[in-house]
């Protein structure tokens, strides 16, 4: 590097210091309430998100309440405090409401179970005999259930009913582990909770939550359907996202304006009671924030997943309430049960930046002149003790069944060092766990324990942390597969490079009038190269969908990829087998050529072995 090249570096390295520690000073002033406004519409503009709308609650009094930006780009329409905006899985925390009434009321309990309340949903689980799925299992996402499947993203019917909505995703009441082990979220768990609730008291779902809560609550605009005046929605790239009936309303169909959930935190706030009305008793709603059901949870771990309502952390601060997603649509409400205090908000659009800053800024405004939690005191463990937790962990209670196999491969190391346990993701930073006792830990900044070592009920060495739960498994598993996949890696990217090679070569030869001899042991390997190539761009493809109904019908990608998914295989296993029935003629061929071809097979077979472990051969998107 010359030195002009060091002397504007210098210079670019100082003023991005300087600009970081502004950033910084100016994140430590206090946030006025008057500035909010105006702070987040600068973060609207600069993120390109449309709108937003958005409240602060402290006590009974709402403090603040938003209405930003456009309602409607076309029509040049602006979100007003009156603006509806949906807010997806928000809506099971009405669920969960609607049933602790009824316990309540001794119509209902939480440990009952789905085969008595609501046999008609075709729960099918292997352990029903020993392990059934009980009503709360359904609530707290740890019946064992997968998540809604690509199919569900093109369906949109205003007219589906509950259980036509349960009966049409494929599969995902299958349980795929012990009930009350694991958590995993599922939209599947609260309609059929509600469907227990339909049982019970004859009503519709929406019917009853319309009844005791939206009307109590006076939530007057809350609704499950569609309504005039409810915002549009973009994509990334600001086109208009279609209005979707989706299959499942109890999940995530709940539209609101920013005064319903302002509504809906002064009753969390108020522990169960709004002015005159007591919607449940401030135990039942104690109970509604504590998660019960996990191995974790049952040995002492109290965050993660209660009775749709988790628990976060925010500034060092217990948080709770939860998010939602639908359609464009991102939205969240979290209260803080000991000062009072709450916020909602809803961006419409899935605009990252947009949403991490709102939330970031609010969160902020909220906390800023609360004093800081002090955390619980740290316990001394001995070189033996911590070295019991050692160990590699891979994921266990996938969301997406899909997916378990490409996260299992993301494995994480629980290390002891110098006197301290250190949790080392596979991706994202380092961090020690500092033990307090009875097998649980917390991060530095954590104000509660935030990790435990559980055994299951099945003898396993799980880590469970909020809602994610890894079991411990061998250094040859764990090392035997990531170099497979390097192995395999490697050996795709030479045949890749060596292919270009070869075909300039053979234009050459072919040019002279020479023959080619063998060119099947060139030409399988590297086709089958291609076709893995041509696999990893339409998943990349699928994956950068505008919109996930992109995903659930038939088109190029989506049938390009089922095509090319069962050639890959059968591709690389002729490949192999056309390399390996010419050992005997590796010399002719040329033992350096032989020996690349054979490789590059195998890597290629190593790849073809996990798609078909993951599920991914022969896959039908739109009928998945």
């Amino acid at each position: 590097m010359n030195q002009a090249r060091c002397v504007i570096m210098a210079i670019c390295l100082l003023f991005a210091a300087q600009l970081m520690a502004a950033k910084e000073a100016e994140s430590n002033e206090p946030i006025a309430l008057e500035e909010l406004d105006t702070r987040i519409e600068a973060i609207l503009e600069e993120t390109g998100a449309p709108g937003m709308i958005g409240a602060i609650v402290f006590g009974d009094e709402v403090i603040w309440q938003g209405a930003l930006g456009m309602a409607n780009l076309d029509f040049e329409q602006p979100v007003t405090t009156d603006t509806l905006f949906r807010v997806g899985s928000i809506s099971k925390s009405m669920v969960s409401l609607a049933i602790l009434i009824l316990v309540e009321r001794g119509q209902l309990s939480l440990d009952e179970l789905i085969s008595d309340l609501a046999p008609e949903t075709g729960v099918v689980n292997p352990w029903e005999e020993t392990d059934p799925v009980r009503l709360v299992h359904t609530l707290e996402h740890t019946a064992g259930f997968d998540d809604i499947h690509f199919r569900d993203f093109a369906f949109s019917d205003p007219n589906v009913t509950l259980l036509q909505g349960i009966e049409f995703n494929n599969g995902s009441r299958d349980v795929r582990w012990r009930p009350g082990t694991r958590m995993a979220y599922s939209n599947i768990g609260p309609p059929i909770a509600a469907a227990a609730l339909e049982n019970v008291t004859g009503m519709t779902f929406e019917n009853f939550v319309n009844q005791e809560i939206f009307g109590p609550l006076g939530m007057n605009r809350a609704s499950f359907f569609f309504a005039e005046g409810v915002a549009s929605s973009y994509t990334p790239g600001n086109e208009v996202s279609p209005y979707v009936h989706i299959p499942v309303r109890p999940s995530g169909a709940l539209n609101a304006t920013s005064g319903d959930m302002a509504q809906l935190l002064k009753m969390f706030i108020g522990r169960g009671t709004l002015g005159d009305v007591q919607l449940i008793q401030a135990e039942t709603l104690a109970r509604m924030e504590t998660p019960t059901t996990t191995v974790g949870a049952e040995q002492g771990l109290r965050v993660g997943y209660g009775l749709s309502n988790y628990t976060s952390l925010r500034n060092g601060f217990i948080f709770h309430g939860h998010n939602g997603g639908i359609d464009g649509f991102s939205s969240s409400y979290a209260y803080h049960p000991e000062s009072g205090r709450g916020f909602f908000y809803s961006v419409n659009q899935p605009n990252g930046p947009a949403i991490i800053q709102i939330r970031d800024l609010i969160t902020d405004f909220v906390t800023q002149d609360l004093p800081a939690p002090t955390p619980p005191p740290v316990i001394e463990l001995g070189a033996d003790e911590l070295a019991e937790f050692e160990g590699f962990y891979e994921s266990d209670s996938p969301r997406i069944q899909l997916m378990a196999g490409v996260e299992r491969l993301l494995y994480s190391r629980v290390q002891a060092e110098e006197g301290k346990l250190i949790y080392s993701p596979f991706l994202g930073e380092a961090r020690e766990l500092l033990p307090l006792g009875d097998r649980q830990f917390r991060g530095e900044d954590d104000p509660v324990a935030t990790y435990i070592f559980a055994t299951s009920p099945d003898g396993e060495d799980l880590l469970q942390m909020n809602q994610r739960t890894m079991i411990k498994i061998g250094p040859v598993k764990a090392y035997g597969r990531m170099l497979a996949l390097l192995y395999g890696v490697l050996m795709w990217v030479s045949s890749l490079l060596f292919a270009l090679y070869w075909a300039v070569k053979m234009i050459r030869r072919r040019q002279a009038g020479d023959a080619i001899p063998y060119l099947r042991i060139r030409a399988l390997p590297a086709l089958a190269a291609l076709f893995f190539a041509l696999q990893v761009y339409l998943i990349s493809r699928l994956l950068g969908a505008q919109a996930p109904s992109d995903v659930a019908v038939p088109n190029l990608i989506t049938v390009g990829l089922w095509l090319v998914s069962m050639l890959f295989p059968i591709v690389t296993a002729i490949a192999l087998y056309t390399v390996a029935s010419h050992f005997n003629r590796r010399q002719e061929i040329g033992v350096a050529v032989w020996h690349h071809s054979l490789h590059t097979t195998l890597g290629l077979a190593v790849f073809a072995i996990f798609m078909i472990g993951f599920g991914f051969v022969g896959l039908q998107t739109w009928a998945y």
